[in-house]
């Protein structure tokens, strides 16, 4: 092990040993040491002997069955300029800046000693070193097809860099090279050597390289730039131009088809605008795969999608005739932060977070980010902690680059002067690409750094109603958070360690728009902290709240604040402005929702002025009649739990679990007879059920429903009370066990509402058992024939007597009426 790794490790071991009394403090030093420990690692392993990588479901794993998450850097502008990484000022082809040499006065032998120079110095192992010293473990070489060609081929092509009108000459002579099987056989061209040196770098290092053909015969796309394109799409255009990637592939897999430095063959990048589009992309893809595995290759292969290795319609694995060992890309460029979980209506556009992750899991295929980068360091942190978050690899664009001041890239070319000033920058641009003389951009770098820890940062899971309360630790994504056993009532875990910058997300389901109040159960030994409630991925902010002392870890107490939150499903997140204590739970409660009529007997009306009706249970329930009769009236009984029940002609109404039209024929209500009733901001209700979706009047064209995920018109409903229920709160029923042939002869409870104080009766000895509605026993007691109890507390419970018969009868009691 080098010697810095060792004074590292034992300075890590001293420190947690003089803080071993202090599980806190070792926690957060575990945490703040996380980096230093993958260091630890990446020191011991850094020569350890490379395996063949290869797909085992979703993942890349190792000889030995180890998941490998290749983290690494693109080496863009070595072997292929790209008009913005020379001049941040300006673009251009790489051909173009060679004509501008030309025009200069400059000889083919010069303009090809120039580029010579260029390849010889932009990448050396001084540089590989530098990216593994980082902790990257993969590189990612960006290869341009004219440097597999011979010196005297290559002169062919540089004559369309002169004049444009020499074009078909070219496309002529590569048809001859080709028919002739005089492409891609002589193993000392400049792409065999410099792919060759990277290899042998990384491999020194313990680095994969992925292999990537950014520039192939005739352009994959119409951005001239990023394939240096002589004429745009004419890969696509000619045949000639596929006959020769395939060639040019069989020559690069050959030769290295036993080298697993190789990490995976990226056999096209960002094919842009592709004439044909998807069909056109698979045609040649799928071509070139059956070549390199006719070859008997088992590397990985990547596999890029059209809108610049994206979208993947007709690309999907299953069209592929060899579908093993495919690894599918995306390249993530300028995405806002929030947009991370909102889908794509294409499932097959994978660039967005969401869409990835779930393309991953419907294919069970492992998933490659191979291009992320040339934006602001907080968007590349964020994004890189994202994808860590998520398992998926990824690689930063670029490693170096031209600007006059701080970029991107990890390291910066200095400039003035540019290629583009002609001749006169040429000598100044050869001194400046070389590692001693370029500069560190420390803020990507620390952005992107591969040794920090990730982020769940996709949510998966069932949305929560609300209203509704959640546990804190029950989150779908989180940043930094921690869980720790809570001795608040009701025990369980709390979430806690939390910092400035960690966050939790949760998905909820609201009913409707409006002012909700937000309680939080939190405990803080000094306070100071602060809590943000946003949209998840911080787009919009609701609302803050500070956290005060309380008193301890874990000495609780809730705090609340008032927020707008828009309707339907939706993800939030928890973020911490200010860190400095513990969440046990969170509560969302409507600020109008608790205006249900309790007690009263109502009509319902829909949006196309009819009265809803029960149909006195004999069939589905409409929403269609003109006149309110007694089938056209409801009494609205409590549920229990913020949760209301209708009843009419001593029926409830069932949402069916919206597998069926509801109706209303139920003689004792159960979980699919109870619904929330929502106060939409227009004054209307809506009634949401037990499957946390709404019931629908189908605007009274055919029977109502219990199945729209959110409100509209058909989903609002008016109301009017036209009298009082006698007796409202208290609803009875009746089951009794096999051989019990009167349940009410068995078992009696009274009176009947009760308000919190009840009899039970008996025909003789037994146990009487109470349960709540999650199960929990919470009154037990024997009993002779009668027996008396006071003051439950609202709710809904189930009363339960066992005889010394061992025969049972059970009663459902809700208390809560007046």
């Amino acid at each position: 092990m080098p010697e810095a790794c060792l004074r590292e490790n034992r300075l890590f071991i001293k420190n947690i040993y003089v803080m071993r009394l202090n599980l806190r403090k070792v926690v957060r030093l575990l945490y703040v040491y996380g980096s230093l420990l993958t260091m630890l690692v990446v020191c011991h392993t850094a020569t350890a002997q490379l395996s063949r990588l290869r797909a085992d479901g979703q993942r890349i794993v190792n000889a030995s069955n180890q998941e490998v998450i290749l983290k690494g850097v693109g080496l863009g502008g070595w072997l292929l300029q790209e008009g913005y990484m020379m001049n941040p000022n300006s673009g251009g082809t790489q051909w173009s800046f060679k004509r501008i040499l030309y025009n200069q006065g400059q000889t083919d032998a010069q303009v090809d000693a120039f580029y010579q120079s260029w390849r010889n110095n932009f990448i050396t192992q001084a540089d590989i070193n530098w990216i593994a010293d980082q902790g990257f473990n993969c590189v990612r070489i960006p290869m341009h097809y004219e440097l597999f060609l011979t010196a005297s081929q290559m002169a062919v092509r540089n004559t369309v860099a002169r004049n444009s009108a020499n074009y078909t000459n070219y496309v002529n002579s590569m048809q001859t090279w080709y028919n002739n099987n005089q492409l891609f056989t002589d193993p000392n061209t400049e792409g065999f050597r410099t792919l060759e040196n990277c290899l042998n770098w990384c491999a020194a290092r313990g680095m994969y390289v992925i292999v990537d053909l950014h520039a192939a015969p005739g352009a994959q796309g119409s951005d001239a730039n990023i394939s240096d394109a002589l004429v745009g799409n004419d890969l696509w255009n000619r045949s000639l131009f596929q006959d020769v990637t395939v060639r040019l592939w069989q020559a690069i897999v050959t030769r290295y088809i036993n080298n697993n430095t190789v990490a995976f063959w990226d056999l096209l990048n960002e094919p842009n605008n592709v004439p044909g589009g998807g069909p056109a992309i698979f045609n040649l893809t799928n071509r070139l795969v059956n070549a390199v595995r006719a070859l008997g290759d088992s590397h990985l292969i990547m596999i890029e999608g059209n809108g610049f290795g994206n979208n993947y319609d007709y690309l999907e694995p299953n069209n592929f005739t060899n579908r093993t060992n495919l690894v599918y890309n995306a390249h993530r460029y300028w995405i806002p932060e929030g947009d991370d979980n909102i889908r794509d209506g294409n499932p097959n556009q994978i660039n967005r977070l969401i869409n990835l992750t779930e393309f991953r899991t419907r294919w069970n295929v492992p998933v490659w980010v191979g291009e992320t980068g040339e934006n602001s360091d907080a968007w590349l942190r964020q994004n890189v902690d994202k994808l860590n978050g998520a398992g998926i690899g990824w690689c930063h664009w670029t490693y170096k680059r031209t600007s006059s001041s701080a970029n991107a890239a990890l390291r910066r070319i200095v400039g003035p002067p540019y290629l583009t000033d002609g001749v006169s920058a040429m000598s100044g641009v050869l001194n400046n690409i070389q590692f001693a003389n370029t500069v560190v951009n420390s803020g990507p770098l620390a952005a992107v750094d591969p040794r920090r820890g990730g982020s769940t940062t996709t949510c998966t899971g069932n949305y929560n109603a609300v209203p509704g309360t959640l546990q804190a630790e029950a989150y779908c994504a989180m940043s930094g958070i921690q869980t720790e056993t809570c001795t608040d009532a009701g025990g369980g875990l709390n979430v806690g360690h939390i910092e400035a910058g960690d966050w939790l997300g949760y998905r909820i389901n609201v009913p409707a728009a409006g002012t909700y109040t937000i309680q939080y159960r939190v405990a803080s030994l000094n306070g100071g902290g602060n809590i943000r409630l946003e949209r998840f991925g911080g787009s919009t902010v609701f609302g803050t709240i500070a956290v005060p002392t309380t008193g301890g870890w874990q000495t609780w107490q809730t705090i609340s604040h008032t927020v707008t939150l828009p309707a339907g499903q939706q993800e939030i997140g928890i973020a911490a402005v200010a860190g400095g204590f513990n969440i046990n739970w969170f509560s969302i409660t409507s600020n109008i929702s608790s205006a249900a009529p309790i007690g009263q007997i109502i009509t319902l009306r829909g949006i196309n002025n009819m009265f809803v009706s029960g149909e006195n249970g004999t069939q589905a329930m409409r929403c269609n009649r003109a006149t309110a009769g007694d089938w056209e009236k409801f009494s609205v009984l409590d549920g229990g739990n913020g949760t209301i029940m209708l009843r009419s002609m001593a029926k409830y109404v069932s949402s069916e679990n919206g597998a069926a039209a509801i109706t209303c024929s139920r003689a004792t209500p159960g979980t699919w007879e109870r619904f929330v009733w929502v106060v939409n901001t227009d004054g209307t209700i809506s009634l949401r059920g037990n499957n946390n979706l709404y019931v629908s009047s189908e605007n009274g064209t055919t029977a109502m429903t219990c199945t729209r995920a959110a409100i509209s018109g058909w989903e609002a409903f008016n109301w009017t009370s036209v009298g009082t229920v006698t007796n409202a709160g208290v609803e009875l029923a009746v089951a009794s066990s096999p051989g019990v042939e009167n349940g009410e002869a068995v078992l009696q409870v009274y009176p009947n509402p009760s308000a919190g104080a009840v009899t039970i009766k008996t025909t003789g000895p037994g146990k009487v058992t109470i349960f709540d509605l999650a199960g929990r026993p919470v009154y037990q007691a024997t009993i002779r024939s009668m027996l008396q109890i006071s003051h439950l507390k609202p709710g809904v419970y189930t009363v339960r007597v066992t005889g010394d018969d061992q025969q049972t009868a059970t009663k459902k009691l809700i208390v809560g009426g007046k």
